[in-house]
C-alpha cells in the first residue's frame, strides 16, 4: 500500500487503521475529522488535508518522522494532543488563523522544525506543545494567548528570541526550561505569575520585567543562576524588587532605560 485517499463522505475510521503500513508514502484526507489512523508510519512523506478538515485529533500523525512539510487548511480549528509528536523530519508548518487551540504535546520532539507561525486567534498553547523542538530559532506568540503552558517550549535549545505579548498573564512551570540559546527575555506588565523552573537552564544575561508589582514566583528555581543575570525593572519599582523574596536574588537590579 503506497497511497491512501480518504473521501469527504467518510464518518468513521478506527484507531491505528493504517498503522505499520510501511510502504505508505502519500495520504490525502478530505473528511472533517483526522484521527489516530497513521500513527507511527515513518514512510509518509506527502500529506494533503482538504478544506473540510476541522480537527486534527489525538496522535493523528504521531511518529511520522518521514513527513517533511504540512499545510493545514483554514477550516481547522483544533490541533489536538500529540497530533504531530515526534515528526522529526518536519521542517516548517504554517498554522492558519482559524486555529484557536494547540494541544499538549502537539509538536513535541519535532527537532527539525526551524520556524513556526502561531496565528492570532490561538488562546492556549498546551503543555509541552513544542517541547524538544531544538531547531526552533525564534517564536512570536500572538496577542490572543493568555497563558503559556507548562514545558511549552522546554528544551528548545536553538531558541534565541521569543516575543511574549501583553495578553499573557501566566508563564507556567518549565515553559522555557533548558532554552540554552535564550540570552534575553522581556516579561510584559500583564504577567502576574511565573511557575517553577520557567526559565531554568537558559543562557539568560538580561531579563526585562515591565510589571510595577513583581510577578509571583512559585520557587527559587524559576530563574537559574539569577545572581549572574541583570534584571531591568521600572525605576519606581527597583526597591520593591530588591525586597522581594525571590526577585532580590538577581545579581544586578537596574532601571529600564
Amino acid at each position: 500500500l503506497t497511497t491512501v485517499n480518504i473521501g469527504s463522505s467518510v464518518t468513521s475510521i478506527g484507531d491505528g487503521a493504517f498503522e505499520f503500513c510501511s510502504g505508505l508514502t502519500s495520504v490525502t484526507i478530505l473528511c472533517p475529522l483526522v484521527g489516530n489512523w497513521f500513527s507511527g508510519n515513518t514512510s509518509i512523506k506527502e500529506l494533503s488535508l482538504g478544506n473540510r478538515v476541522t480537527s486534527i485529533g489525538y496522535s493523528a500523525f504521531k511518529g511520522c518522522s518521514g513527513l517533511t512539510s504540512v499545510t493545514i487548511p483554514e477550516s481547522v480549528t483544533l490541533i489536538g494532543y500529540s497530533a504531530f509528536k515526534g515528526c522529526s523530519g518536519l521542517t516548517s508548518v504554517t498554522i492558519p488563523e482559524s486555529v484557536t487551540s494547540i494541544g499538549s504535546f502537539a509538536f513535541r520532539d519535532c527537532s527539525g522544525l526551524t520556524s513556526v507561525t502561531i496565528p492570532e486567534g490561538v488562546t492556549s498553547i498546551g503543555g509541552s506543545a513544542f517541547y524538544g523542538c531544538s531547531g526552533l530559532i525564534s517564536v512570536t506568540i500572538p496577542e490572543s494567548v493568555t497563558s503559556i503552558g507548562g514545558s511549552a517550549f522546554q528544551g528548545c535549545s536553538g531558541l534565541t528570541s521569543v516575543t511574549i505579548p501583553e495578553s499573557v498573564t501566566s508563564i507556567e512551570s518549565s515553559a522555557f526550561r533548558d532554552c540554552s540559546g535564550l540570552t534575553s527575555v522581556t516579561i510584559p506588565e500583564s504577567v502576574t505569575s511565573i511557575g517553577s523552573s520557567a526559565f531554568s537552564g537558559c543562557g539568560l544575561t538580561d531579563v526585562f520585567c515591565h510589571a510595577s508589582n513583581p510577578p509571583s514566583i512559585s520557587s527559587f528555581s524559576a530563574f537559574s543562576n539569577a545572581n549572574a543575570i541583570t534584571l531591568h525593572v521600572p525605576v519606581s519599582s527597583i526597591d520593591t524588587y530588591k525586597l522581594n523574596r525571590y526577585w532580590r536574588d538577581f545579581g544586578n537590579i537596574v532601571a529600564i532605560e
